[in-house]
């Protein structure tokens, strides 16, 4: 089976927590993920980036609310 078959054999969520993990792994900076991140987006079409920036907003939103929860706000 060749890695890109092996890569879509996977669930969203064990796509999601496998590129998690291999930040961690990787023990990169937050600079080191932002560039890698930055790079990559040459790379993506339009329609990948528009739903990058949805992703982006969800991800914000979840920052939010769990600072708000942690602050006692909710």
């Amino acid at each position: 089976m060749s890695e890109s078959n092996w890569l879509e054999s996977l669930s969203e969520q064990d796509r999601e927590n496998l590129y998690i993990n291999f930040w961690k792994y990787k023990d990169m900076s937050h600079d080191e993920i932002r560039s890698a991140i930055i790079g990559g987006l040459h790379f993506l079409t339009t329609t990948d980036l528009v739903g990058l920036h949805s992703e982006i907003s969800r991800v914000q939103i979840e920052h939010s609310h769990m600072n708000e929860i942690e602050n006692g706000k909710t």
